[in-house]
């Protein structure tokens, strides 16, 4: 048996993959897409992010650990309708992605990007946004995933009060005061003082945040989207922010990215913008090859692997 690593492996981790394999299977880790396909072509595992470009160089697959959560960008056809076992990342994004929105959270709230924008001009003075204590809000967090269950350990700190809203969990977790269905969305929007967003992106969540939900917010409330950009329609949060229709909103991810200069977005107030930024960590990597390192011995020993990815539904 051969593994392709797209990531590069080394130190103890190598150590470790090279016990597990022993001298029966071989590894390699190609460093350019000339060596993938050179290599690929009896690869039977691949350890990265099999881009629909690189999926036909590896014709003889059999299992594919990525290394991202999020499974929109490998639900293509040939993907979607082959037999190879997909599996993801879900879970080792939860705590620094989770950081991500509430920094964001906390720097609408505090001003932190306006007083920054100050420090630039070396000039002291007061914030244009008010200065909003998030102690006690209550939060409505849309995906109840790794992400969005680490955002409620983060706002049971804050002393929030924590609804779920979940298409697919039918028992309410501990850390979350309400659990409810998707169908009643634009019901918690309206309740909330802030919404953020940590489900994944699927034909079912594209554009589930529009100008109806939005238009149901309250106008203290924030969004903070830290998952993919086409969930939220942007159009709609534009119009919906110019409006002076809700307080703001801290986006990690837009529908496009990069963002487009002419974009509006920019130009905001009332927007605190990260380049995609959230799964960034000191630790992703470590965390991401571990994992993958566990669910190799699994496969091995012929075991069921974990976060195998339900290539139907899109997670």
């Amino acid at each position: 048996m051969k593994i392709l690593l797209q990531h590069r492996v080394q130190g103890e981790q190598l150590e470790r993959l090279e016990s597990i394999i022993g001298s029966d299977h071989t590894y390699v880790m190609p460093s350019s897409r000339e060596e993938i396909a050179e290599e690929g072509k009896d690869t039977d595992i691949f350890f990265g992010f099999c881009s629909e470009d690189i999926f036909p160089l590896v014709p003889n697959i059999k299992w594919i650990q990525a290394s991202s959560a999020g499974m929109d960008k490998h639900m293509y056809p040939a993907m979607r309708e082959s037999n190879v076992i997909l599996t993801n990342a879900a879970g080792l994004y939860g705590t620094h992605v989770a950081d991500q929105a509430f920094a964001l959270l906390l720097g609408l709230t505090r001003g932190i990007h306006h007083f920054t924008r100050n420090q630039d001009n070396r000039k002291w003075g007061g914030s244009k946004s008010p200065m909003i204590e998030i102690d006690g809000f209550k939060i409505g967090i849309v995906g109840l995933g790794g992400i969005g269950m680490q955002m409620a350990k983060r706002a049971s700190g804050f002393d929030m009060y924590i609804i779920g809203v979940d298409a697919y969990r039918t028992e309410k977790p501990d850390k979350v005061d309400e659990l409810v269905p998707m169908s009643k969305l634009t019901e918690t929007m309206g309740r909330v003082d802030v919404v953020m967003i940590a489900c994944p992106l699927t034909e079912e969540t594209h554009g589930l945040i529009n100008a109806e939900n939005l238009s149901a917010m309250q106008p203290t409330a924030y969004l903070i989207n830290v998952a993919r950009g086409p969930i939220v329609k942007e159009d709609d949060l534009i119009e919906i922010l110019q409006a002076g229709k809700i307080a703001g909103a801290g986006l990690d991810v837009t529908e496009v990215e990069p963002l487009q200069s002419e974009s509006p977005l920019w130009d905001m107030d009332n927007v605190i913008i990260t380049p995609h930024a959230a799964g960034g960590s000191q630790h992703r990597m470590t965390r991401i090859t571990e994992f993958f390192l566990d669910n190799l011995q699994r496969y091995l020993n012929g075991e069921d692997l974990k976060n195998v990815v339900d290539k139907h539904l899109g997670f």
